[in-house]
């Protein structure tokens, strides 16, 4: 299942929000097609190194908006994000260039 929270913009603004906590998150293009599934023990710190990648990457060219999750267990729930993408879409989200550590 996906996560169910709405879309923000991905802007420095809106991230600057969120907590530094455990979650998992979607990163979308402007359709609201996830380009990429993530996680991390710190989300806004990990939201804000790909706000500040080098233009010329996958997720700086396709990402508008992000979406994400807080849960102690986020390895897990990537894992189940990454995998349900992938029984819907017969592929990993554009911009995942490697399978979370679980698989």
């Amino acid at each position: 299942m996906p996560i169910s929270a709405q879309w923000w913009t991905f802007s420095e603004t809106l991230i600057n929000l969120d907590k530094d906590d455990p979650g998992v998150y979607e990163l979308g293009d402007r359709s609201g097609i996830v380009v990429y599934v993530g996680s991390s023990e710190k989300l806004r710190r990990r939201l804000k190194e790909h706000l500040n990648e080098p233009s010329y990457t996958c997720i700086k060219q396709n990402t508008i908006q992000y979406r994400i999750e807080y849960t102690a267990d986020y390895r897990k729930r990537e894992q189940e994000l990454y995998d349900a993408h992938v029984a819907i879409y017969g592929k990993p989200p554009k911009c995942n260039d490697v399978r979370p550590s679980g698989c």
